[in-house]
């Protein structure tokens, strides 16, 4: 190819991909967070054989509580959450372990097809955040704390959804 062919050719590709980047891919973000539903078919909850319940997670965060969709930290890889009847196990980073006493409170928050339970603390400005992917496994995940746990209005409202 002669130099003007090539540079023609380099030019329409790299006039291609910005198209593709500045259009297509906000495009693509845009269509996925209208089409993402949260699951209607969750997955189970299981028991641990010690009295807890292991949570199935698609991800978990830890976050500010003034900030709460902007996470310091998170796991897609090997999310946990286990409910106690002394607590909670979690794991972010590193497994940690938190009484029901120091949970100030629970809400549940909902964008596209992310369907988190946030955990706010009582002496820390660092919450827990865990993606359930369903609205269903959100309330069965709340019907498992205990009544003196504080769950915000949109947790309680998502625990009146049918089991």
């Amino acid at each position: 190819m002669s130099e003007p062919v090539q540079k023609f050719v380099v030019e329409t590709l790299l006039f291609l991909a910005g198209l593709l980047i500045t259009v297509g891919l906000p495009w693509l973000v845009l269509r996925r967070l209208r089409s993402g539903k949260p699951s209607a078919t969750p997955q189970l909850i299981l028991d641990d054989g010690a009295g807890g319940k292991v949570i199935p997670l698609l991800a978990s965060f830890s976050g500010l509580r003034c900030l709460p969709w902007i996470g310091l930290a998170s796991n897609n890889l090997n999310p946990r959450l286990v409910i106690t009847p002394d607590g909670i196990f979690y794991r972010v980073l590193g497994l940690r372990t938190c009484s029901w006493v120091d949970i100030a409170q629970v809400d549940v928050r909902t964008l596209g097809a992310t369907v988190n339970i946030g955990f706010v603390f009582r002496d820390s400005p660092i919450t827990f955040d865990a993606n359930v992917g369903s609205i269903i496994l959100a309330a069965q995940t709340l019907a498992l704390l205990p009544t003196d746990v504080v769950l915000t209005r949109r947790a309680r409202s998502v625990l009146t959804v049918e089991i």
